[in-house]
């Protein structure tokens, strides 16, 4: 089963994401509980089946490598960044928020990179 409206699942995605990145900054890990929204997607969304001919799986797939190759690539850059312009050592003194803000941007750029490949 997939999602009809597969815009507006992605949109969630990324909304959910957002606001959960920004409530762990700002409350903590208490926030990550704000995630289970995304358990509602299912009752809300309709559904429909996938076609043998559709290369929805494929796609799927696709989507989350990238997914998980981006956010990688910006947790890099953001440590290099930051160690060279900080002086301190911020990714080890806040290593519990950061760790924390990995599942929602994960979920962020999910959202973001399966609405790029919908324009496709």
């Amino acid at each position: 089963m997939k999602y009809k409206n597969l815009f507006l699942a992605y949109s969630i995605e990324i909304i959910i994401g957002f606001l959960t990145s920004i409530l762990i900054i700002v409350f903590g890990a208490k926030a990550l509980a704000f995630i289970a929204l995304l358990a509602i997607r299912p009752f809300v969304l309709d559904k429909e089946q996938i076609s043998p001919q559709d290369d929805f799986w494929y796609k799927s797939f696709q989507l989350g490598k990238n997914a998980l190759i981006i956010l990688s690539v910006i947790i890099i850059f953001f440590s290099v960044f930051i160690e060279i312009i900080n002086e301190s050592n911020f990714l080890f003194e806040n290593k519990d928020k950061v760790l924390r803000l990995l599942i929602p941007m994960y979920i962020l750029i999910h959202g973001l990179i399966g609405l790029i490949s919908l324009k496709k």
